[in-house]
């Protein structure tokens, strides 16, 4: 199902051009953006459109900034401003076929120029509409490879003179980009043939507005290449059209094709991150990375470069006999992790067969690490989030892509400000990252992990979140808990986005941690089925406490105010049956510093008062022990 299409419109243009015998190549040019939800919901199916017809028609894109700027339109706005600007763009994903061409489908009927309007009928229409001239073009790189030449050769092949025309000859350099990390916040990793660069520029060349019969005319255009495209690319290419100005139809288009490089070297591929597991202050972080030949000529010696986050460069030389196209594994040596949590190891190739590198922009990879302090802590574990991660508590993105476990403000349990939340409404689907606990001493007796938890499906997706553990630094997993799609759910399907605005879009559950080894690493696993948010609050890992108390106390119904609290604070909660309750209050460190009650209490609402005049000012935890489990609130307490 496809999510959020964008709103507004815009009046269709008609489509003009005279009918000759020469068949098109049709241009897509489409408006995109890397923050567009809606165009990473509607880009996967234009493209699958547009590349099964390669022969009829060429997709050439802009990066725009709709809904706000991303890196890639960030790196060069001029081109795609005055494209918006030109077809008065009103929202993104946008697209226009041969200039004037909205699409006739009603995928989004109320948003004319919506991808998600073209269909097979239009490039088949326009396929089958001759073209009054014939294209070639070529590009050659220059030495330095900083700038290119291309040579368009324009030839009528019958007499072509509209009314009123202002024809200009249009030239982009475009290139496929592949990310290992979504570069903007709609999870896009893929963007296929986006225009880096115009020649002269987005105005165009003015050619003759009349053409008669078997004219011809050669065009030189000359220009800079920015040093981010990647000249190796085999989809780096210089797309030209003819475009009437008056009435912006767009008669033919055409394309060049892949100039190889030299000599080229780069680091190819997208490698997983490894947890590094130490008890010691730092820890090492050895990383393998796969070196391509992308030249023409076998490389044979080459410098290898890598550093650790902001951290200098050091190198190393690198020999041997690689073919054109051929790879091999560069084992890059440890860098020092001196701070838990993720870091980005970066490894860099130059000087290839001794020669200046001209394409820098496939140089480097990005290898994710995270380093995992395994020193264990006495239970419990509680943590609400509010004033941040607890110590060697980490975020872990195995892939390294930016889609990960994210600490949000403004969707917290009881209108807290701080939850744990996996935005699956983005993340691709089969996307998986962990919430690493701190490492615990697991004492005798029975171990609970109690957690509250919000998730909506958005229509049929199996999202998942499982409580599992690793006792071989996350080499493998054994899962303690898991559900997923509707078992996980605890409010209506949506279709928006969504975010927990009630109690009632809480769940309480308690984990059974039996059979977690001492000294294991704990962690939430959530897979993205790309389906909609996962919300986690109020995390307390506890001894000696059965699981299941989310049978005797209604969770949503637990609350602890005023908090702060500077004489006393109420809590209020309610029993789902009879049951003896002890509620104490603990300090920071785990220690019950006063116990509030010890009794049998009957079913239904409780308040009980706690008195804080006598507690030094700071943070404390107030749990509800029952028979079945323990609900945990943070308090806080002022002077």
């Amino acid at each position: 199902m496809m999510k959020k299409l964008l709103l507004t419109l815009t009046a269709a243009a008609v489509c003009a051009g005279a009918v000759q015998s020469q068949t098109r190549l049709a241009l897509y040019e489409e408006f995109s953006g890397e923050n567009c939800g809606p165009c990473a919901a509607s880009n996967p199916g234009l493209w699958t459109l547009l590349s099964g017809n390669a022969s009829k028609v060429m997709l050439i894109k802009y990066q725009s900034p709709i809904p706000t700027a991303g890196p890639i339109y960030n790196a060069y706005t001029t081109v795609t401003n005055a494209r918006l600007s030109y077809y008065n763009v009103p929202f993104a994903p946008y697209g226009r076929l041969d200039g004037t061409g909205l699409g006739t489908g009603t995928a989004a009927s109320g948003s004319p120029g919506h991808v998600a309007n073209l269909t097979q009928a239009d490039i088949n229409n326009d396929y089958g509409t001759a073209s009054p001239f014939n294209i070639t073009v070529t590009h050659a790189w220059n030495a330095t490879g900083d700038s290119l030449t291309a040579t368009v050769v324009v030839t009528a092949v019958s007499a072509f003179a509209p009314t009123g025309a202002n024809l200009k000859l249009r030239a982009a350099l475009v290139e496929h980009l592949s990310y290992c990390a979504a570069p903007g916040t709609n999870g896009e990793t893929d963007f296929h043939n986006v225009v880096r660069e115009m020649y002269p520029d987005a105005n165009g060349t003015s050619i003759p507005n009349s053409w008669t019969a078997s004219q011809s005319q050669t065009f030189t255009l000359k220009g800079r290449v920015p040093a981010f495209v990647d000249k190796s690319n085999a989809n780096a290419l210089v797309v030209v059209w003819i475009q009437n100005d008056a009435d912006k139809s767009i008669p033919q288009a055409a394309k060049s094709t892949l100039v190889p490089l030299t000599l080229d070297g780069a680091f190819t591929g997208c490698p997983n991150g490894s947890i590094n597991c130490s008890t010691a202050a730092t820890v090492s972080a050895p990383s393998v990375a796969t070196l391509k030949n992308t030249g023409s000529t076998t490389l044979t010696s080459a410098t290898i470069y890598y550093k650790v986050d902001n951290g200098a460069y050091t190198s190393f030389p690198w020999t041997g006999s690689l073919a054109a196209g051929a790879t091999t594994s560069v084992s890059i040596p440890a860098v020092t992790l001196s701070a838990v949590g993720s870091h980005k190891i970066y490894d860099s190739v130059g000087a290839i067969n001794g020669s200046a590198e001209i394409n820098v922009a496939n140089n480097t990879i990005v290898v994710p690490a995270t380093f995992y302090n395994k020193t264990a802590g006495a239970m419990p574990l509680m943590t609400d989030l509010e004033t941040g991660l607890p110590t060697n508590m980490v975020l872990h993105d195995p892939n390294g892509n930016g889609q990960t476990w994210i600490r949000k403000s403004g969707a917290g349990y009881k209108g807290s400000s701080y939850s744990l939340y996996h935005n699956n409404y983005v993340y691709s689907a089969g996307e998986v990252n962990y919430v690493l606990l701190p490492t615990l001493t697991m004492p005798a007796g029975t171990k609970t992990m109690d957690f509250y938890y919000a998730y909506a499906q958005y229509s049929n997706e199996n999202d998942k979140l499982e409580v599992v553990y690793s006792t071989d630094c996350g080499t493998t997993w054994t899962t303690v808990w898991s559900a997923q799609g509707s078992t996980l759910s605890t409010h209506a399907v949506t279709t928006a986005a969504f975010v927990p605005t009630s109690d009632a879009d809480w769940k309480l559950k308690s984990v059974n941690l039996n059979s977690v080894p001492n000294g294991a690493m704990l962690a939430f696993r959530a897979t993205s089925d790309y389906g909609n948010n996962l919300y986690i609050d109020n995390i307390n890992v506890m001894a000696n406490v059965a699981a299941g108390v989310g049978n005797v106390i209604t969770g949503a119904s637990v609350s602890l105010y005023p908090n702060p609290a500077k004489e006393s604070a109420t809590l209020e909660f309610k029993l789902n049956k009879s049951t003896k309750v002890v509620v104490n209050v603990l300090d920071a460190v785990g220690r019950v510093v006063t116990t509030v009650a010890n009794t049998e209490m009957a079913q239904g609402v409780q308040q009980l008062a706690i008195p804080t005049s006598n507690l030094a000012g700071g943070m404390y935890n107030v749990s509800v022990q029952t028979e079945e489990g323990t609900v945990t609130k943070t308090l806080s307490v002022i002077k």
